[in-house]
């Protein structure tokens, strides 16, 4: 399964109480009840939080200058189905003309591999997010390779158990740069990094303690120095809140009631999409 990550801002005359308003219940009233988007081309819907007060004590790499205050990710079959979803007319009609943030984003298109999960793990809670650089001159591959057989069990070896409930690599998948050409994300900077890194912890005392302990800040650093460009990275401390998720079988979140005919929302939706101040055609006196 294809993830969609966007790293995301307010726009800069505007609160981040409204931003957080506009995306977390705008945005996900026009999400689950956008046919063509609900449950069919993403798969998963996740928000991320930005949580205020972080400082860089709490660690490994900085924060972004560009001061990011949320991430989506979203979950996808193939790069087809998303291609499929922006040229549907409920997802340009509904979907489209809610521009509410800030032009600039990060964009990836990644493959999600978990290295650790508890038992028992539950979505939610605190997460520590890393947008990696690669060193300069590595490739790609050579990259991956190192991340995945070297550094992640480095990592876990570090923090051994009971600190991270769940660690997963997202590695870039590659594709054509102008798929975004024309949307509300031609700005954004198309996989500029080489691999999201998330972290899940029980709490903002735990993350910290990756960066506070100092026989745990050394050990990954001095794995992250053989293939990562620090001077590049940089961290989000959010909050995960999971929208929905249909890849869980029968744990999976409950059916959208947009593809319910008999449904309210469905009921609304056969009103159409625009032209509500435009009068019904009226039948002339004299029709049969």
């Amino acid at each position: 399964m294809i993830k969609f990550i966007i790293a995301a801002r307010r726009k800069r005359e505007d609160t981040q109480e409204r931003y957080f308003y506009e995306w977390g219940i705008i945005h996900v009233a026009l999400m689950i009840t956008t046919p063509s988007v609900v449950g069919k081309t993403f798969k998963r819907y996740v928000q991320h939080y930005s949580i205020s007060g972080i400082t860089d004590d709490m660690l490994i790499h900085p924060l972004s200058p560009m001061e990011w205050d949320n991430m989506a990710d979203h979950w996808l079959d193939s790069i087809d189905s998303m291609l499929g979803s922006t040229h549907a007319q409920d997802y340009v009609q509904r979907m489209q003309p809610h521009v509410f943030g800030d032009k600039e984003f990060v964009l990836m298109l990644a493959e999600g591999t978990v290295v650790h999960q508890d038992e028992g793990f539950e979505a939610g809670g605190v997460k520590l997010i890393h947008f990696l650089k690669r060193k300069p001159g590595m490739s790609i591959d050579a990259f991956n390779r190192h991340w995945k057989e070297r550094h992640a069990p480095a990592v876990l070896a570090a923090t051994g158990g009971g600190l991270v409930r769940k660690y997963v690599l997202n590695t870039q998948h590659d594709f054509d740069r102008g798929f975004f050409a024309g949307s509300i994300f031609a700005h954004g900077s198309v996989n500029a990094y080489d691999g999201v890194e998330e972290f899940w912890f029980d709490s903002l005392d735990d993350l910290a303690q990756m960066r506070r302990d100092p026989r745990i800040h050394e050990a990954i650093r001095a794995s992250e120095a053989d293939f990562v460009d620090a001077g590049g990275t940089f961290s989000m401390v959010t909050t995960e809140r999971v929208i929905y998720d249909y890849t869980l079988g029968d744990k999976s979140s409950p059916p959208a009631a947009i593809h319910d005919p008999d449904s309210l929302e469905a009921a609304i939706f056969r009103q159409g999409l625009r032209g509500w101040n435009i009068p019904p055609q009226t039948l002339a006196k004299d029709t049969p």
